[in-house]
């Protein structure tokens, strides 16, 4: 090789999440990052680029760099799959928050594989950092993110999902139209955004005032966030909405207090959402139905954060945006149906973890399906007892009444037959009884 040369080098971590979370069958001899390092210097390959695939370097969903670390919230793009070969012990990405919470650098370190572009000269850095892949997707809806200096550019994985960019684009002149801030544009290949890499997302903003005490400004923030998309979503009462175009069966008073909106963004969750000097900047904005229902969008906002759910109060917050257990129950099958149209099942069901927010409030569903079953089993069968226990001691009493008639009838008898045999004539009428009882014992 030449001076000049670059070197690929792919191969998994001897102290990845991985293997504490996993046992193969098979194992192999691997190294660790330091040893791989104290090599590479040995062979003069000194300068270098480590990449960090997800969940290894055979089925790669997410492309973590030193420039851009995982966080609570990017190390969930990690969709673990497993062989028939391995063992479970561990579910990875808890390990792997465990490990962000300590540090973050500390990824570098556990890292389930490693991808390495090394030289024994200094070359020019591609300036890549991040690197996604929607694989959970139909193939076409799949897309890949990269970013790459200041710039995030998302394109078409394959050929079927080049008009889902389109329909991206036409989402970006939508949102523009509507006169709401987007940080996309797009040219012939796909969608260019600024990359905001000293800005915070909205839901991390939240976050922080809630976790300080600031609780009135997150929530004015919230609400001023659905005041303005309800003015600009352009509000309508349709003869048709979502709800009929999935086929999902609802009771017209369950709708009758909900928001319609023409562009409904269903996508516009806390996480796609930069909230700069007071404005609120939208990007990946993917998806759009018509006449979808503002509170639904809520609804998901607050669905698919899982940190933010369990800081604020979301009965009270739903309640704030007339949010009741009947629309809860339309927008969880709405919800699904939403996802099944995006979702390659082949690429679910060979994911060993398909514990999402929709599986699990699948679960709750059933789960109250079940226990509405058995309560009204149980009344069921709470009346039948009670009327069998009330014929019972019907019966009972009935017997009781009874055996009390005939005691004292029992009684009565006894005493007239005392009183007859106490009479003058019974004794006259003695010997009489006497020879017609002796006169059928000779016959």
């Amino acid at each position: 090789m030449t001076e000049d040369s670059r070197i690929l080098i792919l191969m998994d971590n001897a102290l990845s999440v991985k293997n504490i979370s996993v046992k193969e069958k098979e194992s192999e001899n691997l190294y660790t990052r330091k040893e791989i390092e104290e090599l590479l210097n040995k062979l003069g390959l000194i300068y270098r680029k480590f990449y960090y695939p997800l969940p290894d370097n055979n089925i790669t969903n997410v492309i973590f760099t030193d420039k851009h670390l995982p966080d609570e919230e990017t190390i969930s793009r990690n969709i673990t799959l497993y062989s028939p070969e391995q063992i479970e012990k561990n579910e990875q990405n808890s390990e792997f928050i465990k490990i962000i919470r300590q540090n973050p650098e500390l990824f570098k370190i556990f890292a389930n594989s490693f991808f390495i572009e090394c030289s024994k000269s200094e070359f020019k850095d591609n300036e890549i950092e991040f690197v996604s892949f929607s694989n959970m997707r139909k193939e076409e809806y799949r897309i890949k993110t990269i970013i790459k200096g200041e710039y995030v550019y998302k394109s078409a994985i394959n050929d079927k999902s080049i008009e889902h960019i389109k329909k991206v684009k036409e989402n970006i002149d939508i949102l523009k139209k509507l006169n709401l801030n987007s940080l996309d544009n797009y040219d012939d290949i796909g969608i260019i955004s600024k990359y905001q890499r000293d800005e915070k997302t909205l839901d991390k903003i939240i976050i922080e005032k809630i976790k300080i005490g600031q609780y009135e400004e997150a929530k004015n923030i919230v609400n001023n966030l659905f005041c303005e998309l309800k003015n600009k979503l352009i509000v309508e009462k349709p003869e048709k909405n979502v709800f009929d175009d999935y086929n999902i069966d609802y009771e017209e008073a369950d709708i009758e207090s909900l928001t319609f909106v023409k562009y409904g963004f269903w996508d516009m969750i806390f996480q796609n959402i930069f909230y700069i000097d007071k404005q609120y900047y939208f990007y990946d904005q993917e998806w759009l139905d018509n006449n979808v229902p503002i509170e639904y969008i809520v609804y998901r906002a607050m669905l698919y954060n899982q940190e933010l759910s369990q800081l604020i109060n979301k009965d009270e917050l739903f309640a704030n945006f007339n949010i009741k257990e009947p629309q809860i129950k339309l927008f969880r099958e709405l919800d699904n149906k939403l996802q099944e149209k995006t979702r390659d099942e082949k690429a679910w069901n060979i994911h060993l973890h398909p514990i999402t927010i929709n599986t699990l409030l699948d679960k709750e569903i059933k789960y109250e399906e079940e226990i509405q079953k058995l309560k009204i089993d149980k009344d069921q069968i709470t009346q039948e007892c009670t009327k069998l226990l009330n014929e019972k001691d019907a019966r009972i009493k009935y017997l009781e009444d009874n055996i009390a008639e005939t005691v004292n009838l029992l009684h009565a008898k006894e005493r007239r037959i005392e009183l007859m045999e106490a009479s003058t004539s019974w004794r006259i009428t003695e010997p009489l009884r006497w020879l017609r009882r002796n006169k059928k014992g000779k016959k």
